[in-house]
């Protein structure tokens, strides 16, 4: 390589310049720093004839891209100076507005619609084994969503538009609901590359309100008890008044699951909430209560008869304003005020322990709980008094 040049007084320093530095090691370099088309470059070398050389690749390049704008069609250089003026009120290059274009767009220009998104995960999640009652609640909630942006692809809605459509859903329980279907949409399709981030993700939950958790009196389960056996359905009280089994849970069992000997009741993945097996001991009371009425085999619940007889033992307990799962609710309130064991509890609820705690704990006092696990049959009333007073 020839000898590097020195330039003469008053000439123009070289470009790009090469700065000689020395490091506390003693150790010397020889770095070019310079921005070329935007980009910024900054390379070090050992020896100033490779700094040279390095400094001539750069100023080869350079003027080729300067070559390069004459040699641009007269057409692709007026449309060039028309997107830099469009875009110059937003501080913005056309380099940059062309990579987003290609990142948000361009990229995801095979993914499916909105609404070709929202049919695959349907069916995806249809054939994973989930509850029909899931399956649903996703269909009808994304279904709403797709009906207003589907022909849209996922990549191209921005997180103000899913904003203001959530805004329009006043109750912020329902809001929650729609926003936690949408993060799983988005979640997938990210998974899929169907588009580059979950933009649900900088949307925040609404602030809910602490769900109430209603409950049955003592004196109102004495006086579904007395009336249970009336109705056929002492079995479905009992297991979720003593053992806090969930309704839709109780609607799926079948004798074949109560293990009498063992007094052990095994809830299979199929019929549980949580989709995990669920073991419950039968407790005393349960015991007494449900002895006459063990079965080898066949549903706990006639399904077809249920509705009819539940609302006439309701009727006849004199019971007009039922809370939501009432008989689980009672069982975990007064289950936790009697054994003073929130885990205990937990675990027979197949629930958290943050949540009984929050939900269930010093709902009722440790006297009414005394009365409640005290409840039993009298044999000589043909099993349908208990020894409590059912007239408040």
């Amino acid at each position: 390589m020839p000898p590097t040049k020195h330039r003469k007084s008053g000439s123009a320093p070289p470009w790009p310049p090469i700065v000689r530095r020395k490091y506390p090691s003693g150790q010397v370099a020889y770095q070019i720093a310079v921005m070329v088309n935007g980009q910024r470059i900054r390379e070090a070398f050992k020896t100033r004839e490779e700094a040279d050389e390095r400094a001539a690749q750069i100023r080869i390049e350079h003027q080729n891209l300067g070559n390069a704008a004459f040699e641009m069609p007269m057409d692709l250089r007026v449309e060039a100076s028309r997107c830099a003026s469009k875009l110059k009120p937003y501080d913005v290059t056309i380099t940059e507005a062309v990579t987003y274009y290609i990142d948000r767009v361009l990229r995801f220009r095979v993914s499916p619609t909105v609404d070709e998104a929202v049919k695959k995960l349907i069916h995806e999640k249809s054939g994973n084994g989930r509850r029909p009652r899931t399956i649903t609640d996703m269909q009808s909630r994304l279904g709403k969503f797709a009906a207003d942006f589907g022909a849209r692809k996922l990549s191209e809605i921005t997180v103000d538009e899913v904003i203001e459509w959530l805004s329009k859903i006043v109750n912020t329980v329902t809001r929650d609901n729609y926003r936690r279907h949408l993060f799983h949409l988005w979640h997938v399709a990210v998974k899929r590359k169907w588009t580059g981030e979950n933009v649900i993700a900088d949307i925040d939950r609404p602030r809910l309100p602490e769900p109430s958790r209603g409950i049955l009196t003592v004196e109102q389960v004495a006086r579904l008890l007395e009336h249970a056996d009336d109705h056929g359905l002492v079995p479905y009280i009992i297991l979720g008044t003593f053992q806090g089994i969930r309704p839709e849970e109780l609607h799926k069992l079948d004798w074949k699951q109560v293990n009498w000997t063992e007094r052990m009741i095994t809830l299979e993945s199929g019929v549980t909430k949580t989709t995990w097996r669920r073991i419950i001991t039968l407790n005393d009371t349960t015991v007494a209560w449900l002895a006459p009425f063990v079965r080898r085999e066949g549903p706990l619940v006639d399904a077809v008869k249920f509705r009819e007889q539940f609302d006439a033992l309701r009727k006849a307990a004199k019971i007009t304003q039922w809370p939501k799962d009432g008989l689980r609710h009672s069982f975990g309130s007064y289950h936790c005020a009697m054994f003073k064991d929130i885990t205990r509890t937990a675990t027979e609820m197949g629930n958290s322990v943050n949540v009984v705690h929050r939900h269930y704990r010093a709902l009722v006092t440790e006297a009414d709980a005394k009365r409640f696990w005290s409840l039993r049959p009298d044999a000589e009333a043909d099993r349908k008094i208990v020894p409590i007073a059912a007239s408040a």
